[in-house]
């Protein structure tokens, strides 16, 4: 997944596209039952999705961060 990543965000950069990976972390869903209920709510996940989808002109591009904004390591 980093490699596609990062391929596709050097394919679309001259169109003006920034492409970034998000780990959501393991949230306690209907899909996902072996989680426990303290690993997170699903809408904080979902909060970490919107903010690469808002990212500034100038903002990162070919990053993977989980869903608190921190990077994950290659």
């Amino acid at each position: 997944m980093n490699a596609l990543t990062v391929f596709y965000a050097q394919a679309l950069a001259s169109e003006g596209f920034k492409v970034n990976a998000l780990a959501p972390g393991l949230r306690k869903t209907d899909l996902n039952e072996t989680a426990a209920a303290s690993d997170g709510d699903p809408t904080e996940a979902a909060a970490g999705a919107v903010r690469p989808a808002l990212l500034p002109d100038d903002g990162p591009t070919g990053e993977f961060h989980s869903w608190d904004a921190t990077p994950v390591p290659w």
